[in-house]
């Protein structure tokens, strides 16, 4: 995870505040993403992670909770202190959300799941003319719901180093930092998100991952 001077971070409640303020603040012809049934992504997992935000020109730090089972995907994002902020859930491809804090719920939740979706749970699949079983091709390209999708894997070992999403004038890059893991348990152990538009970077690094 990023180290930074702990006299720059900005306490969790106030940053997370400032997202807050920069997504309602966002031009209301930015759509948000179409939700995803969790049914339709694998694997069912429970993913703990630490949390690192910049928005405004602030950072924070934080916890966070998936677990993805069958048709129902939730997040939970924590404080330092462990006291849960927000609660997101998708049943079905039906987003709820429960905040605990004043003004979190004006957070539109369709965003921070569409981020959890590109991180943990697949980009484009294999081609019908692309050969089977490693390596994969340089670079990957599809259409997800009202997602373009572009993967590109490094050269030297196979792995997604990069995905871009756009949709609608709206755009996030990936960056898969490291992975961890052999065969089935193979996944993500860091990645970095970027949303130019929205104004926020994210970084994540994942301290547990339980396949269920």
């Amino acid at each position: 995870m990023r180290r930074r001077d702990p006299r720059s971070r900005a306490a969790l409640l106030p940053a997370l505040l400032l997202l807050v303020a920069v997504a309602a603040c966002r031009p209301r012809s930015i759509p948000a993403p179409d939700p995803v049934d969790p049914a339709l992504l694998s694997p069912d997992v429970r993913i703990q992670q630490s949390l690192w935000l910049e928005a405004g020109g602030q950072s924070f730090l934080g916890r966070g909770v998936i677990v993805k089972r069958g048709a129902r995907l939730d997040l939970v994002v924590l404080a330092p202190t462990g006291n849960r902020l927000l609660t997101v859930r998708n049943d079905g491809g039906t987003v709820t959300s429960e905040a605990r804090v004043a003004g979190l719920e004006r957070l539109d939740p369709r965003f921070l799941l569409a981020d959890v979706r590109w991180a943990f749970f697949g980009g484009c699949p294999a081609g019908p003319d692309e050969a089977p079983g490693p390596p994969p091709p340089a670079r990957r390209t599809c259409r997800i719901g009202n997602a373009k999708v572009v993967d590109t894997f490094d050269p030297s070992t196979g792995a997604l180093s990069r995905r871009e999403v756009s949709w609608k004038g709206l755009s996030s890059r990936l960056d898969f930092l490291e992975w961890a893991g052999e065969g089935a348990d193979r996944h993500p152990a860091k990645v970095r998100l970027v949303n130019d538009r929205l104004g926020y970077t994210w970084e994540t690094q994942v301290d547990g991952w339980q396949v269920l």
